[in-house]
């Protein structure tokens, strides 16, 4: 059978056993969260279909002309999540998209409050929009170095403090559900903290993060790259393959959020070591952004990152949604001349604009205008243009 044939089974049986377990109770209350979620009366059980679906069009131009006009899914994910005798929550998401199944999120998590332990699949915990899930973010794509920097999910288990407006989660992480990295894989080590103190009518946030990886498992090469703002878009900064057996990432982060008005900033550094002698390889990115939702909503925020918007006044009930604007300076700098590595440094400049039309869906517009200095694309100037329909449960 094939894996993403398996992959379906082993899902669908997931689902059907939680949901036989629970009926077999004879006493459940269902509520709505964007999807049917089961319970058992006394809360020890419960289980919820989850997932989203990110629809996307972009256009895409530099000096050569029209490079991109398409559409793609960027997201197409199901999955469920629940709860098993109250203190164990569980987590199985599958990702569509891209005409492959992968795993995106695998975990089961020990919550026994102020700490949990969690093992699975899941994100590394570094940066503050890295954290946050793509269904609250503010913009299409992220800052360009969590992705310039890989940024994302292992296999891994790690511990999770929140408590008092303070969060800290450190974890060792190893592989990826997904394949790759052959019998010997590299480690990674990573930590946060983060600490946010309210006041009335909004709060402050503040945060760090640091990520140390092992380069066991290739050739003892690394690359980094990144796109303009759109996924659709080509890498036109790229460090190509160069040697190093492991790279060092530390993230500060700040926001802050007062009514509808949100500012958000975060800048990161990454330390490739040079192999025989050679230097170590510096970059680093950042950006600053700012957002105002003119109706009046504020964006949410939970354990360290930020959450659903609840829309006042619905689409089809009677409201007209609400409507976000927001701007955002991005820059990543793939360049140290001192290593001789020659990547690149992309300079952006983003608007957007988005319109909710409840808590789980949204129509988002950006528009982008990157810069690129040195590197194999050195002078040219890209423009995207992207649109995405957004839903969530």
């Amino acid at each position: 059978m094939p894996v993403s044939k398996k992959i379906l089974a082993a899902f669908a049986t997931t689902a059907l056993l939680s949901t036989s377990t629970v009926a077999k109770a004879q006493d459940f209350n269902v509520t709505w969260k964007g999807a049917p979620e089961i319970a058992s009366a006394d809360g020890n059980f419960k289980i919820k279909l989850r997932g989203r679906l990110f629809t996307d069009w972009g256009t895409i131009s530099d000096n050569g002309g029209k490079a991109v006009d398409a559409t793609e899914f960027r997201a197409a994910r199901l999955g469920v999540e629940g709860v098993v005798m109250k203190d164990v929550k569980y987590k199985l998401e599958l990702d569509f998209a891209g005409n492959e199944v992968n795993i995106t999120d695998a975990t089961m998590e020990l919550a026994l409050k102020p700490v949990s332990v969690v093992v699975g699949q899941f994100k590394t915990p570094n940066s503050l929009e890295e954290q946050t899930s793509g269904r609250f973010t503010t913009f299409l794509e992220r800052g360009s170095f969590t992705d310039a920097f890989s940024l994302s999910r292992q296999i891994g288990i790690a511990a999770n403090y929140n408590q008092d407006n303070i969060t800290f989660k450190a974890g060792v992480f190893q592989g990826n559900a997904n394949g790759g990295g052959g019998t010997i894989q590299g480690r990674s080590y990573a930590a946060r903290a983060t600490f946010a103190p309210q006041f009335e009518g909004g709060f402050i946030h503040i945060g760090a993060s640091a990520l140390h990886r092992e380069n066991d498992d290739g050739d003892l090469t690394i690359r980094y790259r990144q796109r303009p703002h759109h996924h659709l878009a080509g890498r036109y900064v790229n460090t190509d393959n160069f040697p190093s057996d492991s790279d060092t990432f530390v993230g500060v982060e700040f926001a802050g959020v007062m009514g509808p008005l949100s500012a958000q900033a975060e800048w990161g550094w990454m330390s490739s070591a040079g192999l025989n002698a050679a230097p170590d390889a510096k970059f680093n990115g950042g950006y600053v952004d700012i957002s105002y939702i003119l109706t009046g909503e504020s964006r949410g925020y939970k354990g360290g990152a930020f959450d659903r918007i609840k829309v006042n006044n619905p689409v089809f009930s009677g409201g007209s949604g609400a409507f976000q604007i927001a701007a955002r300076y991005d820059i990543i700098d793939l360049t140290d001349t001192n290593a001789g590595v020659i990547g690149g440094k992309q300079t952006s400049y983003i608007v957007g604009a988005n319109w909710l039309l409840n808590n789980y869906s949204r129509i988002m517009l950006n528009y982008s205008r990157s810069d690129i200095d040195g590197g194999a694309n050195d002078g040219q100037e890209i423009d995207t243009f992207g649109i995405r329909f957004a839903a969530d449960w």
